[in-house]
């Protein structure tokens, strides 16, 4: 996955990852305003230690023995007999392990300070028990540092900061919660979105769609509102009214079916898809439309003996038709029917057999797309999706090839496979692809200028009309 798929993925999941960012950040103030605040009172101790005689090495010794020393002292703080000492001084209702806790006791091994740090949920409790370190642990160091014999302490412990009153929690740190939590819910809805993509088998683009067949991309059909939602809709182009993105999409697979085989391009072929609802009975009609639109003669078959659509989207009747000639019981003039558009001619299912893939399969079927060859320009079959029967795949064989009808981001490629799958297992031919789109072109994409190009040149027509 190259930079430019990271993108589109982000792009299409913005939503989840700015929901995952904010819900972080929330959750973060809410651990922020839930977590009881805790004030902080330091005392700084400042350690020295007895010398020799000699001026310098006494400095030097006290010195380095401060400094060895201060390292024990820290340890010390965290002693059970100092932690009572300083309860009963500072008169706190706390345990020698509660005091312990709250005590944090730091120095560095380059200075001969001693840093002491108590933390409370009360200020002024951990402004006592710092005051009673202040008062234990010189004393406490005093008499651990006085010789057996007797005599002056060795080292000595004096308060240099003493403690004040801390007048600000310490934590919660909100913003720095707050921060964390929008960096993290970032990087959760980052990680979703990459997971979900990873997981959502359906097709996307149609460079996908290239790679996993092998196959090119010869038409892509941009999404159509209005006539794919609106109730009783016949689902047609309006080639008539002008340059709108349908139709022009149309009129390039006319174009790009010549460039399929220039020395003898298809002319009796099969309009397929994998599973049903991809688009296939729209894109035969219209197709059939843009090719009759450049005077060619078109015939339309609706081989889709299962549940055919074709018919209904032209209003057209289907008493007879096509099963009737592969049963022998009526003549292809008989039953063949002119449409209101020039230059398509319809030749509907007829009754629906109960053997719909041995008549696709007969002889008889072979023989009448031989004939209907020398009859039109173009024969386009509409037939059942790949996946549930093998009618598209027997048709694809005894015609020109198929062109299988994909519905981007809707059609999963397990799916696409398999539908090539069964058109190789038949022998049959692959012509190419087309894509249909499930949803309005992003800006920035090709579809999306294409579709504001005719937009607003058909916006522009009106107004000068």
């Amino acid at each position: 996955m190259d930079l430019r798929d990271l993108l589109s993925v982000f792009r299409a999941r913005w939503i989840a990852i700015v929901a995952a960012t904010l819900i972080g950040g929330l959750l973060g103030l809410g651990i922020s305003l839930l977590t009881t605040p805790t004030y902080q009172a330091k005392i700084q101790f400042y350690v020295t230690v007895a010398g020799g005689e000699n001026a310098a090495a006494a400095a030097y010794q006290g010195s380095l023995g401060a400094q060895q020393r201060v390292q024990s002292y820290a340890a010390l703080v965290k002693s059970t007999d100092i932690a009572q000492e300083v309860i009963d001084a500072s008169g706190t209702n706390l345990s020698p392990r509660e005091v312990a806790g709250k005590t944090a006791a730091t120095a560095d091994a380059r200075t001969v300070l001693l840093n002491v740090a108590v933390s409370d949920s009360d200020p002024q409790r951990a402004l006592k028990v710092a005051e009673g370190f202040g008062e234990i642990l010189p004393e406490a160091i005093k008499r651990l540092e006085t010789p057996d014999g007797g005599g002056p302490a060795l080292a000595k412990l004096t308060v240099v900061n003493p403690p004040a009153l801390p007048t600000s929690p310490v934590a919660p740190k909100s913003e720095r919660n707050v921060a964390i939590g929008l960096v993290l819910g970032l990087l959760a809805g980052v990680g979703v979105a990459l997971l979900i993509n990873t997981l959502d088998r359906r097709v996307k683009s149609k460079e996908q769609l290239e790679s996993i067949t092998g196959k090119p991309v010869v038409g892509s059909i941009p999404f159509r509102k209005n006539e794919d939602k609106e109730k009783g809709a016949e689902h047609l182009v309006p080639f008539r009214e002008g340059h709108s993105p349908a139709a022009e999409s149309f009129r390039r697979l006319r174009t790009n079916l010549q460039f399929l085989n220039v020395d003898n391009p298809p002319r009796v072929f099969v309009l397929t898809s994998s599973v049903a609802t991809e688009g296939k009975s729209e894109t035969a009609i219209n197709l059939s439309l843009a090719l009759a639109e450049a005077g060619n003669r078109v015939l339309l078959i609706e081989a889709d003996l299962r549940r055919p659509l074709v018919v209904s989207y032209l209003a057209m009747p289907d008493k007879v038709g096509l099963t009737n000639i592969l049963s022998g019981q009526a003549k292809f003039e008989d039953v063949v029917q002119e449409t209101r558009h020039d230059g398509v001619t319809l030749l509907a299912c007829g009754p629906l057999p109960p053997n719909p893939s041995e008549l696709l399969a007969s002889d008889m079927a072979k023989h009448l797309f031989e004939d209907l060859r020398s009859k039109y320009d173009y024969v386009i079959i509409d037939s059942p999706p790949l996946l549930p029967v093998t009618d598209g795949a027997l048709l694809a064989r005894v015609t020109d090839g198929a062109l299988l009808v994909v519905r981007s981001h809707r059609t999963t490629t397990d799916q696409v496979k398999q539908a090539v799958d069964n058109l190789d297992k038949a022998d049959a031919t692959l012509l190419g692809l087309v894509a249909v789109a499930n949803k309005p072109a992003k800006k920035g994409s090709t579809g999306y200028y294409d579709s504001y190009y005719y937009s607003s040149k058909k916006s522009s027509t009106l107004e000068q009309s």
